[in-house]
């Protein structure tokens, strides 16, 4: 019984973190298109043809740079 009812939890944690992950999605793709804009990506964007190009590849670093920072090994 205890085994039945620690799944559940853990799928109910699952589906909150679903949840979260989609809405911290949305607010990471409109931080880096924020910072695209800035004057300090002004310089960089001036030799990068493709602006989805370089908003992707800011995505996945910071994504990248948030799951080294908060995944303990």
């Amino acid at each position: 019984m205890l085994k039945i009812i620690y799944m559940s939890k853990t799928k109910e944690f699952d589906m909150l973190a679903d949840k979260a992950t989609h809405e911290a999605v949305e607010e990471i793709y409109r931080i880096c298109e924020w910072t695209l804009t800035g004057s300090d990506a002004e310089s960089l964007l001036s030799s990068t043809p493709d602006i989805n190009e370089a908003h992707s590849y800011l995505m996945q670093l910071v994504i990248g740079k948030l799951a080294n920072k908060y995944i303990k090994p």
